[in-house]
């Protein structure tokens, strides 16, 4: 474009045409969205461009009688976007603006046209306001009501231009009120209320913006007579019959709208109907937001003129307004909530002009009598629900105050805060009272006197246990316990918080609640405003003191019950707060404790950062540790106070006593504080206190809680180190006699109180009591008084051992005989009750039933483990028998199965009710509350015959107890069951690594035991594995007295885990030699016989396979000493061979023998070489085996060779079959087994060069051809079944066994086996299979070349087709592999397939054009060495077609050049190129992508060659002859064509020079088509625009391409060229020759291109301008 020049229009006639034909391309028939999209598109495209001559050629068509009625919607589309563009509404003439106006009236007529039309008018009044009212009030005709359109566009209209509609408001009133008699439909009396309505908005606008407005004289009351009339006449008319609820809501609406502009007596004189109305349709439809939002603003309305009126109605009013704000809204909908909030705004609204009213209607809704009926008859709680949500509402209104409402308002909710009798109230009351308590409190409305009740309704509602869904009323959503509490607990910290002067307010009575028994749960939540408000002022010094009307709780009071509320915080969220708290009363309590926990503190703190990192974590927290923590933190304070303040420690043990009562219903909470109390008990010397908190624990123990009985015996433990006869004298006394003979319980003989109560409890609950409280009294008893006390202890229990059944006492009499086994043994003194202790355990184990249901059996054989060892020893028989009989009970026991939740879950159901305990040493206090799960009382069970094992062996110390011990466990070393072999394994392992065991201990089991560990390393168990290994180490270290290096059995150790361990010779190798390496003599006989007799026989197939290997390992490195024993042994493996079915069992026998072999090769020395094919699996097996042997292997491997070039390949050739020769399958099959010996890599890899070539050759030869003939044999019954194994050779698949040989060759010899052997297979892939193949062998194998060169030579004339394209395939795949490195040999290979180019087969044709673009890898000096026989061969393969429609020699041919390009001398190339790219033209219109694509690649790389100037410029001239061709073509059906032109058109770029093209091509990939092509055609249009003709010439001829994606490119392409002359101002002949052309496509039955022609018009037109 001209600098300077003016823009003149293109000629309106030719644009108008182009728009006629857009139009008339929108026809019925035209069923795809996108091409009717872009249609629209190009005319708005054009419209905002030239609208002066759009606007007028589409009124014009719309004008016509052929103009449908799909092309009027699209005109009147298309009029309103354009006139919506920018500033073209401006712009348009008021002749033209009229027509528009005169269209869009017209539309209002028509149902398809309507909203079109409406919205045109709307948009064309913004401009032409006056002009657009003259035509609608036109459609006021008498008689003739308008439709319901016109109305809602009347009422858009003057929502959209107030200024310049308001003049018209009276006509429009006035003309409108005598017509709404003859309104009929609901909806067009819809329509005409909501006109009216925004007709109200605008003037009430209008003269709000007064300073605005054009004239200021107009008023509101200039239009209340019309608006009263049209008013009064709805009000009256209409609204009382609408029966459709949405439709009656918008009714209210719509009429309490004009009531706000209408005169005030008017509006008091309908009054009363208004408002009934308006009620009416809010009580019948509650949930329609517009009615709620009508009557709101009625009510404002009569509030401020209609007061009088109102009030007589208020009663009737609030019924109905509560009744709505009752129901429940629906937050999902936010109409229903809007409706809601509009309900709550009325109740608003009524109580600034009758508060009185209000407040009294709404407290009676909270009378004690409402509440309690409503409870009482189980009635919806919505009316209280809904009187709080209003008062909450009231009460948080900004510029009213409450407060001379409030006294009456806290009276009113006192049946709600703390009814009496007690009333059970829903979640939903409790949330909304909670929210109006701090609605209340941020208000200022709460003090000191008022607060209490409020305040500890809060804190009982954080106190709620988060368990069940409460009750709650039908129609009410659910708030659950969880939601309430939580609800609370904001409620509690937002006061504190953030509400100013809640101090005082919440001081000192938070600390009560501290101390509360029902308010437990909420401690942590009152803790942590408690130390927020400490941060404030001391809050302490609130409390009152104790002499105070009021007393306030101690500070020792708080210190016990924090510290114990401490014990479980760790496992609730805001625990901390309880710590800090009991911090700063620590604090308070004692002066000389604070520096102690000061730096505790931060320790404890550690505890919730390790808890929150750890959560959602697969390690659930264990909260032991935690107790553990604060407990010794306990006892370091009492030990400090003791020698400061006694007193206080009296004090805190007192505190505990006390509280005691708090934790009925916490259990887990009274167990820490018997835990507590026991240390205080232990500390303190005041024989009072210790004497009543010994009762207090006793009196309120809860024996069907293990965890309170437990922790009874842990505090008895702890006191009993400084009180022992104290608590002796207490136990004692529940074990003697009464006068009637009955035993004294725990219940009656403290305190009588709780005697009926506690007379309900289990008796043999209470009897586990007991004898636990014994047991932990012992334990921890000063060792010098309880020898003194031993006798006494044992009169008292050995009693309870009589005649019980109960495992809770079992459990508790096993756990009482460790722990005196265990204090006994630390005196060193006997015990004269062990025979009997002793007995009774054993016959606890008997009594146990065959499933693992509690914790007896592992407690009861520990218990024995413990007694063993207290002098005298007991006897050998009695350790047998306790062996056997454990074992018996133990082992067969089913391990716990984790693959089945059902199963654990019936397991823990059997036996939850008893606890499984760990053994505890003095002082070692265990987790109390610890339940079992199944894995751990396995576990557990397991582990304590283990140890008893170790035990017998550590005091007795010989021989005679391992041969007892491994005498018991040998029948389950050998058990089917995996859990059994391995917990014996274990158990032997633990026996082994005892001290007590010696080299003269295992002498007597040593060649047995390492046979029995031999054969378990190989167990499928990798457990097993482990623990055999581990076992086997032990026992070198023994022989070795320690000396001995482990690092072997250790890797071997590590290596048992991997699944390869068990198929891995070399890993049984090594196994073997760490368990015969350790072996001589004798005892290596009984190893390797136990190995033979019964590991090769092992019923698990793994295990006697890699015994098989072990043994196999021996023979071959022990062979001298076994020598004598060579026929049995070579006996016993024969019978295996032939008793074992597993096929790994089988080939490790195999080798066996070979290792017998390599020593004495006389015994196997039988080898038949003819055997039938395929090869049986014992025959071929036994080939691999012998042929591992290096004096077979490269005998046998010459024989196969020798025959395979000897041999004919077929035997007989017939017109259809060929049949290959026999001696050619048998001894494939043989190479085959051969090849995959593990020891013959290396002679394969020496022999390569001679095997590759042939079974390539051979392979080539064998696909397609038939199996041969078996040979005759005479007919005999030794023959029959040879003769039957023969005719198998009928189904040889001969290609089979070649690609077999061939795969298994490259395999064995660390080659690359590629993937193509099924493609040789097939006939249509087999030239490329071919290829690969050999391409494959040269590049993963270092190959003699000469030997290879020379070893196809003789097949290069071979009658055979196959033979000759597979040794030209082996020299193309040498050249392409750059093998041959000797120029010679190169020379030679070129040589050999230049004379095979003309040879009738065309596979042979295209392996050699393949091998000579290979060339281009040896560099220039080759290439153009023998440039001229490679040029003849390529050149000639450009126009080979001898394979019709593959087209397999060009593509070879293009690919081949491609590569020679760069490299070929360019001098000797450039008069050829010129030739090459008209042989390439054709290619590019190619059927086939991948010709297109290689001749778009090959046309790039000729570019990139071209250096002479004349050769540049014949080519630069033959890259715009393509160029359209190209261009086409980046937009290609197939990616890959696609990818290839773009990648053409950059090579190209140097040849055009254009800097244009350059940042056009330069976008990343992914860029649209059509974005690309106006980039391109852009760059053009600057440096090419004198070419454009000619590129156009080019294109249309692709209009008629069959390729609808062709005529799709080719029409966009010349839209954008087009578009390119259009704006640079040449003539527009062009235009005018193309445009008739892309306007004939818009008709063309492919939606794609009808589209694309349909953006190329828009492109063409949108810059269509010249200058002048």
């Amino acid at each position: 474009m001209a600098q300077g020049g003016s823009v003149v229009p293109a000629d309106s006639a030719e644009i108008q045409k182009v728009v006629f034909a857009l139009i008339d391309a929108e026809t019925e028939k035209e069923k795809e969205e996108r091409v009717r999209d872009q249609l629209l598109i190009s005319l708005y495209g054009i419209g905002t461009k030239h609208p002066q001559s759009v606007l007028p050629a589409l009124l014009a068509y719309r004008r016509q009688q052929t103009c449908t009625k799909l092309q009027k919607v699209m005109i009147a589309t298309t009029l309103d976007s354009i006139l919506n563009h920018d500033n073209v509404l401006t712009a348009v003439d008021e002749k033209t603006a009229i027509e528009i106006i005169a269209a869009a009236v017209d539309g209002l007529n028509d149902k398809d046209l309507v909203m079109l039309g409406s919205d045109l008018l709307v948009t064309v009044s913004r401009q032409f306001c006056i002009e657009v009212m003259k035509q609608m009030l036109n459609l006021f005709q008498p008689g003739n009501l308008p439709s319901v359109t016109t109305f809602q566009t009347f009422g858009r209209i003057f929502s959209a231009n107030v200024n310049d509609s308001i003049p018209f408001l009276s006509a429009v009133l006035s003309m409108l009120a005598p017509l709404l008699p003859e309104a009929r439909t609901d909806q067009l009396k819809r329509a005409i209320a909501g006109a009216v309505a925004q007709f109200a908005d605008a003037i009430l606008e209008y003269v709000a913006r007064e300073n605005e407005a054009p004239d200021q004289s107009v008023k509101v009351h200039f239009f209340q007579n019309d608006f009263g009339v049209i008013y009064e006449y709805i009000l009256l008319h209409w609204l009382p019959k609408m029966r459709e609820p949405e439709l009656a809501a918008f009714m209210v609406h719509a009429t309490s709208c004009i009531a706000r502009v209408i005169s005030k007596e008017k509006l008091q004189e309908t009054a009363d109907r208004l408002l009934g109305s308006a009620v009416s349709v809010v009580r019948k439809h509650p949930h329609e937001s517009s009615a709620s939002e009508g009557l709101a603003i009625v009510l404002e309305m009569l509030s401020s003129n209609a007061k009088s009126i109102l009030e007589p109605q208020l009663d009737a009013l609030l019924d109905v307004i509560f009744a709505q704000a009752c129901a429940p809204a629906d937050y999902a909908k936010p109409f229903a909530v809007k409706s809601h909030n509009e309900v709550l705004r009325c109740f608003a609204i009524l109580y600034l002009n009758f508060p009185d009213r209000i407040i009294n209607f709404l407290l009676a809704k909270l009378s004690p009598n409402v509440v309690k009926s409503t409870v009482i008859k189980d009635a919806s709680d919505r009316s209280v629900v809904g009187a709080l949500t209003i008062v909450n509402k009231l009460v948080n209104q900004p510029d009213v105050s409450f407060s001379f409402y409030l006294n009456a308002l806290l009276k009113s909710l006192e049946p709600i805060i703390a009814p009496t009798p007690p009333v059970t109230l829903s979640n939903n009351v409790k949330q909304i009272l909670a929210q109006l308590v701090l609605t209340l409190a941020d208000r200022l409305y709460l003090t000191v006197d008022n607060s209490a009740p409020l305040i500890e309704f809060i804190v009982r509602q954080c106190s709620i246990p988060a368990t069940t869904i409460p009750r709650s009323p039908s129609g009410l959503e659910v708030v659950t316990d969880e939601a309430l509490r939580a609800a609370c607990e904001n409620v509690l910290h937002l006061l504190t918080t953030t509400v100013h002067g809640m101090e005082t307010i919440l001081l000192p009575g938070l600390f009560d609640y501290l101390v509360m028994w029902q308010y437990t749960e909420s401690a942590r939540t009152v803790a942590k405003c408690l130390v927020h408000l400490n941060t404030q002022r001391d809050v302490f010094a609130t409390l009152a003191p104790s002499g105070a009307v009021k007393r306030s709780p101690a500070v020792v009071e708080l210190f016990t019950r924090l510290f114990v509320l401490s014990g479980s915080a760790i496992d609730q969220s805001d625990g901390d707060s309880l710590l800090r708290l009991l911090q700063l009363v620590v604090g308070r309590m004692a002066e000389a404790l604070k520096e102690l926990w000061e730096g505790t503190i931060t320790e404890l703190e550690n505890f919730f950062t390790m808890r929150a990192s750890n959560e959602g974590g697969e390690t659930a927290w264990d909260g032991q540790a935690w107790e553990e923590s604060l407990l010794k933190l306990l006892q370091t304070s009492l030990h400090d106070l003791k020698n400061v303040e006694p007193e206080l420690i009296h004090r805190i043990a007192e505190c505990f006593t006390i509280q005691i009562p708090l934790y009925i219903d916490f259990p887990e909470d009274k167990a820490f504080l018997y835990r507590a109390l026991g240390t205080t008990l232990e500390i303190s010397t005041d024989s009072l206190v210790v004497n009543k908190g010994l009762d207090g624990i006793f009196n309120s123990v809860n024996h069907s809680k293990i965890v309170e009985r437990q922790a009874c015996a842990v505090a008895v433990g702890k006191a009993s180190s400084a009180h022992f006869d104290l608590i002796l004298s207490k136990l004692d006394g529940f074990t003697v006699p009464d006068k009637q003979g009955k035993r004294s319980s725990i219940f009656n003989l403290f305190g009588s109180a709780k005697e009926s109560k506690q007379e309900s409890v289990d008796s043999e609950r209470s009897k586990s009591t007991i004898v636990t409280c014994y047991g932990y009294a012992v334990s921890g008893a000063p060792r010098a008084l309880l020898l003194t006390r031993i006798d006494d202890i044992m009169r008292s229990i050995m009693p309870f051992f009589v005649g019980v059944k109960e495992f809770a006492i079992k459990h508790s009499l096993c756990r009482f005989t460790e722990m005196l086994a265990k204090a006994l043994r630390e005196t060193n003194s006997t015990l004269d009750k062990r025979q009997a202790l002793m007995f009774h355990m054993k016959d606890f184990v008997k009594s146990e039933p065959p499933e693992l249901r509690s914790s007896v059996r592992a407690l009861a054989v520990t218990a024995c483990a413990e007694l063993a060892q207290l002098p005298p020893k007991i006897t050998m028989e009695e350790v047998e028998d306790a062996l056997l009989l454990f074992c018996n009970s133990v082992f067969p026991l089913l391990p716990p199965r984790h693959d089945s939740s059902e199963g654990a879950d019936a397991a823990n159901a059997a036996y939850l009710n008893y606890e499984v305990m760990p053994a505890m040493s003095s002082g070692d206090v265990k987790s109390y509350f610890w339940l079992p799960s199944v894995q751990v009382l396995w576990d557990a069970t397991i582990k304590a015959l283990s140890e008893f094992m170790v035990t017998v062996v550590k005091v007795y110390r010989n021989a005679e107890a391992t041969v007892v011990l491994l005498r018991n466990l040998k029948p389950w070393l050998e058990s089917d069951s995996d859990h059994e072999r391995y917990h014996s394994l274990t158990m032997l392992h633990n026996v082994l690594t005892s001290d007590a065991v010696t080299e003269n201990v295992i002498a007597p089991i040593l060649g047995m035991a390492m046979g029995l560990l031999a054969m378990r390393s190989m167990d499928p168990d990798a457990r097993c594995r482990e623990t055999a290994l581990a076992c086997g180490k032990r026992l070198a270290s023994i022989l070795s007295n320690g000396k001995s290096s482990d690092q072997e059995w250790i890797e071997a150790g590590r290596q048992s885990w991997m699944k390869e361990s068990l198929s891995s010779h070399a890993a049984a190798t090594s196994i073997a030699g760490l368990f015969y390496g350790i072996l001589e003599g004798d005892q290596l006989v009984k190893f390797v016989r136990q190995l033979y007799y019964q590991g090769l026989l092992e019923r698990r197939a793994v295990t006697a396979a890699g015994v098989a290997a072990i043994l196999q390992a021996t023979l071959k490195n022990k062979w001298q000493p076994l020598k004598e024993q060579g026929p049995d042994i070579l006996g016993g493996l024969l019978f295996a061979l032939k008793t074992v079915r597993d096929p790994a069992t089988k080939v490790g026998i195999e080798g066996c023998i070979k290792a017998i072999a390599e020593h004495d090769t006389e015994m196997v020395a039988r080898v038949l070489l003819n055997q039938p094919v395929p090869l049986l699996p014992s025959t071929a097996a036994l080939w691999r085996s012998l042929g591992s042997v290096a004096s077979f292997a490269p005998i046998l491997l010459q024989h196969c060779l020798d025959t395979l070039r000897t041999t004919p390949c077929y035997s007989e050739v017939h017109i259809h079959a060929r049949c290959a020769s026999l001696p050619i399958l048998q001894s494939l099959a043989v190479l085959v087994e051969l090849f995959q010996s593990s020891n013959n890599t290396d002679l394969l890899q020496a022999n390569f060069a001679d095997l590759a070539p042939v079974l390539i050759v051979i392979t080539a030869a064998m696909v397609g051809a038939q199996s041969s003939k078996p040979p005759q044999f005479a007919v005999s019954s030794e023959q029959t079944g040879a003769d039957s194994e023969w005719k198998s050779v009928y189904k040889v698949v001969p290609s089979r066994f070649a690609v077999d040989a061939l795969k298994q060759l490259l395999k064995n010899a660390n080659s690359v086996v590629p993937i193509s052997f099924e493609m040789i297979e097939d006939p249509v892939m087999y030239a490329e299979g071919l290829h690969v193949t050999c391409k494959c062998i040269f590049q993963s194998a270092e190959l003699d070349a000469k030997k290879v060169i020379a070893g196809l030579v003789p097949y290069l004339n071979s009658e055979i087709d196959a033979q000759r394209a597979a040794a030209v395939a082996m020299y193309s795949a040498m050249l392409e592999s750059k093998k041959p490195t000797d120029a010679g040999q190169v020379q030679e290979v070129v040589n050999h397939l230049a004379t095979k180019n003309s040879d009738q087969a065309l596979i042979v044709r295209v392996f050699c054009i393949r091998g000579m673009g290979s060339l281009a890898q040896f560099g220039p000096k080759i290439v153009n060495a023998n440039a001229d026989s490679i040029l003849r061969v390529i050149l000639a393969g450009l126009e080979d077609s001898a394979d019709g429609n593959m087209n397999s020699a060009p593509i070879e041919a293009m690919k081949a050049l491609n590569k020679l390009l760069p490299v070929i001398d360019r001098a000797r190339i450039q008069e050829d190129l010129i030739s090459i790219s008209v042989r390439l033209r054709p290619s590019f219109e190619s059927e086939s992508p991948m010709i297109r694509s290689m001749a778009f690649s090959l046309f790039g790389q000729a570019a990139t060659v071209a250096e002479n100037e004349s050769v540049r410029a014949a080519f630069t001239q033959e890259v715009h002859d393509v160029l359209v061709i190209l261009l086409l073509h980046l937009n290609d059906d197939n990616h890959e064509v696609s990818t290839a032109t773009k990648s053409v058109f950059k090579l190209l770029l140097p040849l055009l020079k254009s800097e244009a093209l350059v940042t056009a091509l330069s976008y990343p990939d992914g860029i649209a088509y059509s974005r690309l092509l106006k980039l391109i055609s852009s760059a053009l249009g600057t440096d090419f625009a004198d070419k454009i003709p000619a590129y156009l010439n080019h294109i249309i001829g692709y209009f008629r391409s069959e390729s609808p994606t062709m005529r799709a490119n080719a029409v966009l392409l010349a839209g954008n060229l087009l578009a390119q002359v259009a704006a640079a101002g040449q003539p527009d002949t062009t235009t005018s020759h193309m445009a008739p052309a892309v306007i004939h496509l818009l008709s063309d039955k492919e939606p794609l291109v009808r589209q694309r022609a349909a953006e190329a018009l828009g492109l063409i037109y949108q810059k269509s301008s010249h200058h002048v």
